[in-house]
């Protein structure tokens, strides 16, 4: 495992049971390199007074099992839209090698509308995007996820209409990326040998060709339009809109941010919402605190704890 500036408990990596799932020392190397970028992630928000807590799976992990759900590999952190953009100020000069801020801003092709602290000497990258992506050169060490959370309107006509434009500029954005990436010319071969090309995407190709749509012009559109009503400060709701899921999932009690208490996650402390049973009910239904063994939401991914994510894009040349 590479070096890490956190200090790990004795015992801290040894394999164990947890919930009846053998949590491997593989998979404790990982958590050690996300709590690393929690606790730098940390410094630097503590040293501009800026607000964050657990969201998602970390709320859950932290609640219910004081750390990581033990078959999880991610760490979820929820910041308002005000607080994102303080941090994405002073991001890229605070964070120094190996931790890397990554935005569309800082990393040209990373476009998920929030942004992601990784390790750049170690490795965090989706299969799938390894497999067929050949030009997303971006850093792709282990990660935690930032997710910003916008204002969500309380006028349902305006609330309804941006909804299905933001979905719709979600769709456009990742399609045309895909397209960059995803080698629409090039064939797929499946167990047979035999070569096989998507028409549907060269179609597609072209038609964004003729219209002269370029990501990085929908992506503004998109970012436009989530936080297009963040002037209203008022509302009861805030939702994490860069994310295409429907809004019974993204959405917060604005007001809970401003009520967060520490909670243990692992040896850290993490902070979290008071009233963390009324989200983690929106988000995983009144059972919550039954556990339910499912894999992680990223999907299938390469981790490496010893290499850098650029040694595996070389070899994949």
């Amino acid at each position: 495992m590479v070096d890490l500036n956190i200090k790990l408990p004795e015992g801290f990596l040894d394999e164990e049971v947890r919930c009846g799932y053998t949590v491997t020392r593989q998979r404790k190397e990982v958590w050690a390199v996300e709590l690393d970028l929690l606790e730098e992630f940390e410094r630097v928000c503590n040293k501009y007074g800026l607000k964050y807590c657990a969201d998602g799976g970390t709320l859950l992990g932290a609640i219910r099992h004081q750390g990581f759900i033990p078959w999880d590999d991610d760490l979820d952190i929820a910041m308002l839209r005000s607080d994102f953009e303080m941090l994405n100020k002073v991001a890229p000069t605070e964070f120094k090698k190996p931790y890397f801020w990554q935005t569309e801003e800082t990393d040209k092709g990373s476009a998920r509308g929030h942004a992601q602290l990784r390790n750049s000497d170690t490795t965090g990258i989706i299969k799938i995007e390894y497999e067929h992506q050949k030009n997303n050169n971006f850093n792709q060490g282990i990660f935690i996820d930032i997710f910003p959370f916008d204002t969500v309107i309380d006028d349902e006509k305006k609330l309804a209409e941006q909804d299905l434009k933001r979905m719709k500029l979600f769709k456009k954005y990742r399609e045309i990326l895909d397209l960059i990436d995803y080698f629409c010319f090039a064939p797929w071969i499946d167990e047979t040998g035999k070569k096989h090309f998507n028409l549907k995407k060269i179609v597609r190709h072209f038609k964004y060709k003729l219209l002269n749509s370029s990501y990085a012009t929908v992506y503004d559109q998109f970012i436009n339009e989530i936080t297009k009503y963040d002037n209203i400060n008022d509302s009861k709701y805030v939702a994490d809109l860069c994310m295409p899921l429907s809004l019974e999932r993204i959405r917060r009690f604005r007001a809970d941010f401003n009520d967060l208490k520490e909670v243990d996650f692992e040896f850290l402390k993490i902070p979290a919402f008071v009233n963390y049973d009324r989200n983690l009910k929106m988000l995983y239904g009144d059972n919550y605190m039954k556990p339910v063994n499912t894999n992680s939401e990223h999907g299938g991914l390469i981790l490496d704890t010893d290499k850098s994510y650029e040694w595996y894009l070389e070899k994949r040349k």
